[in-house]
């Protein structure tokens, strides 16, 4: 690790100020879990690179952008929302900032934007290095051979791949690349532990008060994200009621977030006067350990899923968790049997006998809760920030 941040900084170090970066990193908006990725980067290079953002946030995010918090350099293509810019007008304006920065890495965020082929364009253009961050794997979204095939050019013309887990990794070798030259992140960027580690502490500690408090059951499942179809809400909800009919009394269902099914949602808890559901709206994220405090196990059905940056956040909290094969998550950092399971969010019965044994005491949730901690305790900022350190490394000595 020491030797590849000596070898950055010594080969960078001509262009570490304030017009001239060794590494620009291209990424669409600010969100929380990069950040924190970002800021433990900036530890490990010392400030010798930047992060171009090509928009403030996006139309489908709610969550409070806050640049205090970006310890790292930083640029803001344009402000307000990415939905409302033109993808030439974007493409143009980063080809011209990479220009202007002329760094010897590029580290690209995706492959689906103009604005990525444009900076993949500019560093073949000058023989710079070219690395990928990628989210995506097979499974997340119907694949047409067209855009496999355009996916496959991009890849081709890149040094190295920084993907989230091994779903990933695996989509990444079926795209055509080598084996060497992808880089397991670890994740998307990792959550603040001490955040959810202390808050639902505190509210642990009187959970059956709290509960009261904001009209939730004695125990509870609980989910957290959009809502919108890929969620799979309307599955789980199906599920609940299914369990609601046969006499489950003690546990409740909380679904916490907000978005186009809202209305949905809530008519279908009305009109099947559906007891024991709380919906409290959208949450910043020092809003959410109260309700990782005061529920049992959480719950992600998605259809569609990158990784599921939840997941960790419930696990930080010391829940065990029934997630979606479908989820990029899977089978990282959930292990069947060991601190949860998956299931098929197109098979209603395959989640509700999880749900049904767990309300009839057939698993031991603590000690599942306690296995999420320690294996998500590998799942940190500071270690994906090592891989970014490694790849970059790679990259520059590649020949």
């Amino acid at each position: 690790m020491g030797n590849s941040i000596k070898e950055i900084k010594r080969k960078f170090q001509a262009g570490n100020n304030m017009d001239k970066y060794g590494i620009i990193i291209l990424h669409n908006i600010i969100s929380p879990y990069k950040t924190l990725l970002f800021n433990a980067l900036n530890q490990d290079l010392s400030g010798n690179f930047k992060v171009i953002y090509f928009a403030e946030t996006e139309g489908n995010r709610e969550w409070r952008v806050d640049k205090d918090k970006l310890q790292f350099a930083f640029d803001v293509i344009f402000k307000g929302k990415i939905d409302d810019i033109s993808p030439t007008k974007m493409a143009i304006a980063i080809y011209r900032r990479l220009n202007i920065y002329d760094p010897k890495v590029v580290i690209i965020g995706g492959y689906d934007h103009l604005a990525c082929w444009a900076a993949l364009f500019w560093a073949k253009m000058y023989k710079r290095k070219a690395i990928v961050m990628v989210e995506s794997h097979y499974l997340d979204k119907p694949r047409s051979k067209i855009k496999e095939g355009i996916k496959r050019l991009f890849l081709s013309n890149c040094e190295a791949a920084l993907v989230a887990g091994i779903r990933h990794m695996d989509y990444m070798i079926k795209l055509g690349m080598e084996l060497e030259n992808v880089f397991i992140m670890m994740g998307v960027g990792g959550v603040d532990r001490g955040l959810y580690e202390m808050g639902v502490s505190k509210f642990r500690m009187d959970k059956l008060r709290n509960c009261i408090r904001v009209g939730a059951a004695p125990n509870n499942f609980l989910f957290v994200g959009r809502f919108s179809p890929e969620k799979n809400i309307m599955f789980l909800l199906k599920v609940y009621k299914r369990l609601k009919e046969k006499g489950t009394k003690e546990w409740g269902l909380i679904l916490v977030g907000d978005g186009p099914q809202r209305k949905e949602i809530e008519s279908f808890i009305i009109r099947n006067k559906l007891e024991g559901v709380l919906l409290p709206g959208f949450k910043q994220k020092e809003e959410l350990p109260l309700f990782y405090a005061i529920s049992n196990v959480f719950i992600l059905p998605s259809v569609s899923e990158s990784w599921g940056i939840v997941v960790d956040e419930a696990m930080n909290s010391g829940l065990p968790v029934l997630v979606s094969n479908r989820c990029g998550c899977y089978p990282d950092i959930v292990q069947d049997g060991i601190n949860g399971f998956s299931f098929d969010p197109f098979n209603e019965d395959s989640l509700y006998k999880l749900m049904d044994n767990i309300i009839q005491g057939e698993y031991n949730l603590e000690m599942m809760g306690q296995a999420s901690i320690k294996i998500i305790k590998n799942y940190t900022p500071e270690k994906m920030a090592e891989i970014f350190v490694k790849s970059i490394n790679f990259v520059i000595n590649k020949k």
